[in-house]
């Protein structure tokens, strides 16, 4: 089975091209820049931006049987991202959806984020209604609209997944998301020997092991029916950034065998209200249990910053 990923060198992508590689799978990433090298038999490298429609359609010349879609800039902190979020999440995706139809594709899943919800409180389901707050959201909800679009105009299968926050120790050390929640605090942690948050640590979110992301995806590459609708990927399990900064905080003293301080902003006086994001409707279609990996991968996290301390 032939399988183009998009941003598969990317935090998350990177585990994904790593599944299914090991899976024998022929893998194709697409990628801006081949920052990482990755030396197999079943593996090639495609170099182009998605945000260039012309080069696009020459680079994509031949038939997949799968796309999984991760390329998706979410650098809000970054100068211009409100224009390259819509050039890159959005019209990119659109631009993507025509290459591969140009010569076919069995089926493309697309990984969505559930920051189209816009909500911070309360049970997110599917029929949860649709409010983004950020260009984050808003963009790769109008990805998600192109995607439904090429649906009704060309037949084009496809599943789109609502992710909510993705963690696991980045395969590579060089990673630009470092400023993810878990990696942060371990390096914190690690060249501080203090975890320093910015608020009280009381906000809450639905944290998914991207080991469970993965597992996801290669049932629904597998899954002999189109499924051509949204889903949310969750883990349906809440915790606080304190609860996370704690769990860094015992691993880092299992590992180190020293006790490091958790700094909390006194100052924020902000009371988050609970929040379930539901993946009850995916796991009607599949069968899949949810691990709890953090201290797991809060440890690798530590072996990977001693590998280049």
């Amino acid at each position: 089975m032939n399988i183009l990923i998009t941003g598969g060198l990317g935090n998350l992508g990177l585990w994904i091209t790593k599944l299914f590689l090991e899976k024998g799978f022929n893998v194709s990433v697409l990628g801006r820049t081949e920052r990482i090298v990755i030396k197999h038999d079943s593996y090639t490298f495609i170099k182009v931006d998605i945000t260039d429609k012309t080069a696009l359609f020459c680079k994509i010349n031949r038939y997949y049987d799968i796309c999984i879609h991760t390329a998706s800039i979410n650098e809000h902190f970054s100068i211009d991202y409100d224009i390259n979020s819509l050039l890159i999440n959005s019209l990119g995706t659109d631009n993507l959806c025509e290459s591969l139809l140009k010569n076919g594709v069995g089926n493309f899943i697309y990984l969505s984020t559930f920051h189209v919800y816009g909500a911070s409180e309360g049970k997110v389901t599917e029929d949860t209604l649709i409010n983004p707050v950020s260009n984050y959201g808003l963009t790769h909800f109008f990805a998600e609209k192109y995607i439904e679009k090429h649906h009704k105009v060309s037949n084009l299968n496809y599943c789109i997944l609502r992710l909510t926050n993705s963690y696991g120790c980045p395969k590579d050390i060089n990673t630009d998301k470092w400023y993810l929640v878990l990696n942060d605090l371990c390096r914190q942690a690690f060249e501080n020997k203090k975890i320093i948050l910015l608020g009280n640590g009381g906000n809450l979110r639905d944290f998914i092991w991207m080991g469970d992301v993965c597992k996801i995806i290669h049932k629904i590459t597998l899954h002999k029916d189109s499924l051509n609708d949204i889903y949310n990927l969750s883990s349906s399990m809440t915790y606080s950034v304190k609860d996370l900064a704690k769990f860094v905080q015992r691993e880092y003293f299992l590992k180190y065998h020293k006790t490091i301080e958790i700094e909390y902003n006194i100052e924020d006086k902000n009371v988050y209200l609970p929040i379930s994001v539901s993946n009850q409707k995916i796991k009607e279609i599949f069968n899949f249990s949810i691990n709890d990996n953090i201290g797991n991968e809060a440890s690798d996290i530590f072996v990977l910053l001693e590998s280049v301390s």
